[in-house]
């Protein structure tokens, strides 16, 4: 992957990864920090990606690596309501509500991971076990079991 390569794959991920980021950490400018580390990092591993095509799920991996790493450094929270106004590309509040809702059901880091290849990046459970390094079992296992968490949220049919 060349360097113009890498840009143009970052910037089509750039919004998906700061949303990401800030279902982990909840505060702006922590998910701002861990996509700009998450960027820098990749870019200094990039030999290790060993499928181009897998691009999106390995950047996803390092950028939730990286908000991981600030959350446990304790920073204060903000809602994702007030992230809204941040967005310089004018955000789909869709967007926000799904990761705010995403956040509301606790789920455990690669469950969390599954639920957005599957319902953000549009990836089948099969694409998701690929990108991810898990069998499909525990994919789907993982998949189904969030999937109740969500149907037990206050307001969820």
């Amino acid at each position: 992957m060349t360097k113009d390569e890498f840009a143009a794959a970052v910037t089509a991920n750039e919004k998906k990864l700061y949303i990401a980021a800030l279902s982990v950490v909840r505060n702006t400018e922590d998910a701002r920090d861990a996509v700009a580390s998450a960027v820098a990092h990749a870019w200094e591993k990039l030999d290790s990606l060993r499928d181009a095509d897998k691009f999106d799920g390995w950047l996803l991996q390092i950028t939730y690596n990286e908000a991981k790493k600030l959350y446990r450094h304790g920073k204060e929270f903000v809602s994702l309501s007030e992230a809204e106004d941040l967005f310089s590309y004018g955000p789909d509040t869709g967007s926000v509500e799904f990761f705010d809702l995403l956040a509301s059901a606790r789920l455990d880091d690669r469950s969390r991971q599954i639920i957005i290849l599957r319902f953000f990046y549009g990836y089948d459970l099969s694409q998701t076990a690929e990108s991810l390094g898990l069998p499909l079992s525990t994919v789907k296992t993982k998949y189904y079991r969030a999937l109740e968490k969500f149907r037990k949220l206050p307001g969820i049919k």
